[in-house]
């Protein structure tokens, strides 16, 4: 499930590829999960990781 479930969030993002990738990936990284491994639970909790990290850069 990992590698579909990881590609379908990145399309359904709307954010540009290449950067929401990166960004997911080095979170997962940190997280010690690979992507092609990555569970739905796994993947909203990097992607709620994302958010704050991005509310976080923006907002001071």
């Amino acid at each position: 499930m990992g590698n579909e479930l990881f590609r379908k969030v990145i399309e359904l993002s709307g954010l540009p590829k290449e950067v929401i990738t990166k960004e997911l990936n080095d979170i997962l990284k940190e997280m010690k999960i690979e992507p092609s491994q990555v569970t739905e639970p796994e993947l909203r909790s990097a992607l709620a990781r994302y958010l704050r990290n991005t509310i976080d850069r923006y907002s001071t």
